[in-house]
């Protein structure tokens, strides 16, 4: 099965991971503390990263980012007890795959790691590209013929989600659960509103909008030949 690196500094919760995982056949290294995680890190490649956020040597944040801007690649699990949505964000932008807010059942755990163990390593953290953009997801840059663009960071947010899941339908309430998260202040009109922001600033008046919508159903982003990493989740 896979080879898994959890960084924790809770030692119960630690060693509850490591038998939760090691039951379901996968090979788990065990680190207390983000100090220890990146010259482990440099010596050997993991299919999965699993890495708190709150350790008193170097922050899982920390050690997400350093990883992330040495070009590492592996997919990145967020363990935290932080909840805001700002702190959420921060996490996806600096490039982490997927987040586990504590305390969390062993089910959604392994649920969340097969999701990101099925992605295929090919597509974690690269460029993302459709037409004339390209999104870097490690540095949350995006181009457009070459030239950047500057968005806003729920339109960029958006953006991110149509490219990793190019032609499929979303409706604006499964787009609202994945980009605004639990968010109780957006609405499927805030929706509307970025969907009208982000056609602003990358579609281009000699062809066809990047963003569909469906009728009755939501909205897509068409992107000829393109493969999403998951399948119809809307």
């Amino acid at each position: 099965m896979a080879k898994i690196l959890v960084v924790e500094d809770d030692a119960d919760l630690s060693e509850v991971l490591r038998i939760t995982l090691s039951n379901k056949g996968h090979s788990v290294k065990a680190l207390s503390g983000g100090k220890d995680a990146l010259p482990m890190l440099r010596a050997y490649k993991y299919d999965l990263i699993i890495l708190d956020w709150m350790m008193p040597d170097v922050s899982g944040v920390d050690v997400l980012k350093a990883f992330r801007e040495s070009g590492g690649k592996t997919p990145v699990l967020m363990l935290t007890a932080k909840t805001t949505v700002d702190d959420k964000e921060k996490a996806l932008d600096l490039g982490a795959d997927d987040y586990l807010t504590k305390p969390f059942h062993a089910r959604e755990l392994l649920a969340r790691v097969r999701a990101l163990l099925r992605r295929p390593q090919s597509m974690a953290q690269t460029i993302l590209r459709a037409g004339d953009l390209e999104l870097d997801p490690v540095s949350c840059t995006v181009l457009k013929d070459g030239k950047p663009l500057k968005l806003r960071p729920k339109v960029y947010s958006m953006l991110e989600f149509f490219m990793r899941h190019p032609n499929q339908v979303f409706s604006p309430e499964a787009i609202l659960d994945r980009v605004w998260m639990d968010d109780s202040t957006a609405s499927p009109d805030t929706v509307r509103t970025h969907i009208k922001l982000l056609r602003r600033s990358i579609d281009s008046s000699d062809r066809e909008s990047f963003i569909e919508n469906v009728r009755n159903r939501g909205y897509l982003m068409r992107i000829e030949g393109a493969v999403s990493e998951t399948p119809d989740i809307s």
